[in-house]
């Protein structure tokens, strides 16, 4: 119970934060950024030490020449993770459409 009440907490503080900063990104940037707040950061922003393997930070994702899979840091690699999931990460290919993925990948080329 209260784990789930600060998993909202942490979504909705992520959507307001969204919501704040909307006026100074482009389109593709904002729905980018509450797309992975959405679907993406309760893994890949926090620790889960009841996971034996703990999702990789996806800051400077693109900065590396290869991705924590050792796949080339590419957006066809990335797109790809995405869609069919990897390891214990689930495939988003039911979930968001293409632009939505486009949105994120967009995004996360701008996390540093």
């Amino acid at each position: 119970m209260i784990r789930g009440l600060l998993v909202v907490g942490f979504i909705v503080t992520l959507l307001l934060i969204v919501w704040t900063q909307k006026d100074q990104a482009g389109s593709a940037g904002i729905d980018g950024q509450w797309l992975y707040a959405l679907h993406c950061a309760e893994c890949h922003e926090k620790s889960h030490p009841e996971l034996h393997k703990q999702p990789p930070n996806l800051h400077g994702l693109f900065l590396a020449k290869s991705l924590p899979s050792g796949a080339p840091a590419t957006e066809v690699q990335v797109r790809k993770t995405i869609i069919e999931g990897r390891g214990t990460m689930p495939a988003f290919d039911r979930r968001l459409r293409e632009e939505e993925v486009k949105g994120i990948v967009a995004y996360l080329r701008k996390l540093k």
